[in-house]
């Protein structure tokens, strides 16, 4: 279940980020946590 709930975060997260591009915005402190924070939290790779 918890590995289930972690890639669809992945998942919904890389969406938000995809729509930011598209809009020609950012939001670079979410950016950062997701990026540094939540992979090692979620014990997750982001390759």
């Amino acid at each position: 279940m918890a590995n289930s709930t972690n890639l669809q975060f992945h998942s919904d997260c890389n969406n938000y980020f995809e729509s930011l591009r598209e809009k020609g915005k950012t939001d670079f402190e979410f950016e950062d946590e997701y990026f540094f924070t939540l992979p090692a939290i979620s014990q997750m790779s982001l390759d």
